[in-house]
C-alpha cells in the first residue's frame, strides 16, 4: 500500500478567513480551491513539500456548523525552541486565541490555540517520534 497524502477536511463558517489564519499562523499556502461544486466551495492549504494538507469547506445550501470538541486537535511538532516560539507568535498574529488544553499533557511542552470556529491547534516544542 502506498499512502502519499493526508487531507484533514473541516467545515468552516468563512473560507477566506480560515484560509488566511492558517496560512499566516502556520506558514501554509493555498494549494487548491473549488467553487460551488455541487453546492460546496472549498480551499486547501498546505505546502507542496508536506504529505498533508487541510481542506476547509462551506456548504451553500445546507450550512454545516463546525462542532469541534476540546480533544479534536491538530498537533504539530517543532523541536527547535526558537522556531517554536516564533511559530507561537505567528499564531497570535493570525488571530488564533491561546487556550489551556483540556488534556494537561499538551500544556507541558506545548501551547494550544483555537481558531474562530473552535478548532484547536497544538504546537509542541518536541520531536516526534
Amino acid at each position: 500500500m502506498t499512502l502519499n497524502a493526508i487531507r484533514i477536511a473541516r467545515p468552516v463558517t468563512d473560507l477566506s478567513l480560515s484560509s488566511r489564519m492558517y496560512c499566516t499562523g502556520l506558514g501554509l499556502e493555498q494549494i487548491a480551491q473549488f467553487a460551488d461544486h455541487d453546492g460546496f466551495s472549498g480551499v486547501m492549504v498546505g505546502r507542496r513539500d508536506l504529505g498533508w494538507h487541510l481542506e476547509f469547506t462551506l456548504c451553500h445550501h445546507h450550512p454545516v456548523q463546525p462542532s469541534p470538541g476540546e480533544e479534536d486537535l491538530l498537533v504539530l511538532y517543532y523541536p527547535e525552541a526558537a522556531e517554536w516560539r516564533e511559530q507561537c507568535a505567528k499564531m497570535l498574529t493570525a488571530g488564533f486565541a491561546p487556550v489551556s488544553a483540556f488534556n494537561p499533557y499538551w500544556n507541558v511542552n506545548g501551547k494550544t490555540f483555537v481558531d474562530r470556529d473552535g478548532y484547536r491547534v497544538v504546537l509542541q516544542n518536541r520531536s516526534w517520534p
